[in-house]
């Protein structure tokens, strides 16, 4: 009974459910900050590192305070670039598995050179990416979606050729297209596969976008870090490493947050 209330409760606020697990991991966080605040300054005091090596906590603060409007400027322009990137490498991703689905030929063929591609290293990728988009938005954008797809696609086709035989040969039998397959089938089979890709994807999102800044001066919070760093703006290098890992933790929790609405919808 409980079970039933509960289905229904999600079917009317589909929404309920990723907002208590955004909420939960967003306050988990905050103390998480909290206390590596408190430990950070106990070992600045203690140990006396220098402010080179590892400014005092009110320094940083000082920093997100007289440098805030850059700081959300560049966090603004590497999570927006992480975005585009990554929607692009879901769209990449679920064509390919499909396609890989279809064709055991194509599958075989391509499959190799996807790999190939996969296991360079991306300080060699990165300046090929560089000539083919240039300096701006876009270098960071194909950086994020080249070396993101990859692990979606493998979930996504894994979880495409999870249903079970009797189901396909149900779906067979009443002549279904392979469009119809894929929809009613396959892709419901597939959605958890593909969020578990997309939540090992997003963990190296950002850094990858980061690093695409880092190489091609796109002005985003890679580029942030490397200039404060050279000027010797350690605060502010500590603010902007600081913004990095909050927007990587926010971002994976997105899709942690959409995975619960998708899921829940669908009941």
């Amino acid at each position: 009974m409980s079970g039933t209330v509960a289905a229904v409760r999600r079917r009317h606020n589909p929404f309920a459910g990723a907002g208590r697990i955004a909420a939960h991991r967003i306050g988990n966080f905050l103390a998480f900050l909290l206390a590596l605040g408190l430990i950070w300054q106990l070992l600045v005091t203690v140990f006396a590192i220098p402010r080179y090596l590892l400014p005092p906590p009110p320094a940083v603060l000082a920093a997100f305070g007289g440098h805030g409007g850059a700081i959300l400027q560049a966090a603004g322009f590497t999570v927006l670039c992480t975005s585009i990137g990554m929607v692009i490498s879901v769209v990449i991703a679920i064509t390919l598995a499909i396609a890989f689905i279809a064709s055991d030929r194509l599958s075989r063929a391509l499959m190799p050179l996807i790999i190939l591609i996969r296991t360079v290293p991306m300080i060699a990728v990165a300046p090929l990416i560089i000539l083919i988009f240039g300096r701006g938005p876009a270098n960071s954008i194909g950086m994020v979606a080249l070396l993101t797809f990859f692990q979606i696609m493998l979930a996504a086709k894994r979880g495409f050729l999870s249903p079970s035989p009797n189901a396909m040969e149900m779906m067979h039998t009443y002549g279904a297209s392979f469009w119809q397959i894929q929809l009613k089938v396959r892709v419901p089979f597939a959605i958890p596969y593909i969020f578990t890709g997309l939540r090992i994807a997003s963990g190296s999102a950002i850094l990858c976008a980061m690093f695409a800044e880092w190489l091609s001066g796109a002005p985003g919070l890679g580029m942030l870090i490397l200039e404060s760093y050279s000027v010797q703006d350690f605060p502010l290098m500590w603010a902007a490493v600081l913004t990095s890992t909050t927007a990587a933790y926010l971002f994976f929790t997105l899709t942690l947050a959409m995975e619960r609405l998708v899921l829940d919808w669908s009941r």
